[in-house]
């Protein structure tokens, strides 16, 4: 009994969303959309989100709904894209449908001359991606399936190489996935941001992987934060990123860049002081790692100075009975007027 696959690109009708969603409710993995049928309703139909075309597969046996899964293809930058929404029926499995519905969407990708495809994945769900060509990249739950062939490694090292100077602008919901693979590059730095808690690979495992581009993309939604892109190249690849955060009259900065574009980071913390100035800010704030020898100096140069202890950082935390556990490292406030 073979699967007939469709692809449908959003906006989905609510009629196939809710089948969608009478069909999940019979899966016992996490679809990852949410406890209700909200999640996906936004999703589809294009509520959110809509920086990206979302390219929706659905299989069916003999016209009734067996599986699905989708792909999120960035608008800037469409060589770029994020797997989802993988689900099976229980009464479908062990037919090669879920096989299937991985197949699809990268032969579809090949075609539009997509170059990778980034996904977040639960441990036990490892050897299914392995199986359809996902390689998880090192430090995170994240996987890559890369359409040259190549490492997950060798490719984020090819993606950042000549491009060319440079721009800093105000960020924009479209770094949501191009920001994917700056994010997920090892960093020298423990701390690369510490407005939206983001640590580096070299240091932390990453426990997710939509959010952490996700925290920034979020700020855009709040009165008292931002944050700002270093673009280069044609294609605007994402090579840094700062924020800013208000809070009581300080605007708290941090930022970080990619090793070959460290050049730029100056300018990015710079674009978040000048938006905090235009926000009444009086006094700016930095916390930087007491490890983080080299990001001081950084902020140093700019002009901020101690201002004491700060609250320190956890690396490579979990949580073990209800307590959150790892390495504590202390860490320094710094403060320009």
């Amino acid at each position: 009994m073979n699967a007939e696959i469709t692809r449908i690109e959003a906006p989905v009708s609510m009629d196939l969303i809710e089948e969608i969603w009478t069909m999940w409710e019979t899966v016992p993995e996490d679809v990852g959309v949410g406890e209700d049928i909200s999640g996906l309703r936004d999703e589809l139909s294009n509520a959110v989100r809509t920086e990206d075309r979302k390219l929706l597969y659905v299989a069916r046996v003999d016209g009734k709904l067996a599986g699905t899964s989708a792909i999120w293809v960035s608008r800037r930058d469409p060589k770029l894209a994020e797997f989802g929404l993988p689900a099976t029926a229980p009464k479908f499995r062990r037919r090669g449908i879920g096989q299937a519905l991985f197949d699809a969407p990268v032969a579809d990708f090949r075609e539009m001359h997509g170059e990778a495809i980034f996904l977040g994945a639960s441990s036990y769900a490892y050897r299914t991606y392995y199986r359809a060509g996902y390689r998880k990249l090192v430090g995170s739950v994240a996987l890559a399936y890369i359409t040259s062939g190549e490492s997950p490694e060798a490719y984020l090292v090819d993606f950042f190489r000549d491009l060319g100077p440079a721009t800093v602008s105000p960020g924009e919901h479209a770094d949501r996935t191009s920001a994917v693979p700056l994010l997920h590059t090892p960093h020298n730095s423990q701390v690369m941001d510490a407005n939206v808690n983001l640590l580096s690979l070299r240091y932390n495992q990453f426990l997710g992987f939509a959010g952490q581009s996700g925290r920034y993309v979020d700020l855009l939604d709040c009165e008292d934060s931002t944050f700002f892109a270093a673009r280069a190249g044609e294609r605007g690849k994402v090579v840094g990123l700062s924020t800013a955060k208000l809070r009581d009259g300080t605007c708290s900065v941090d930022g970080f860049t990619h090793p070959y574009y460290e050049g730029s980071w100056s300018d990015l913390i710079e674009s978040a002081v000048a938006w905090g100035k235009e926000h009444g800010a009086i006094v700016f704030a930095a916390a930087v790692s007491d490890e983080d020898y080299e990001k001081r100096e950084m902020f140093e140069a700019l002009g901020f100075k101690d201002a004491g202890k700060g609250d320190g950082f956890l690396l490579d935390s979990m949580q073990i009975k209800n307590y959150e556990q790892g390495k504590k490292v202390g860490s320094v406030r710094l403060e320009r007027s």
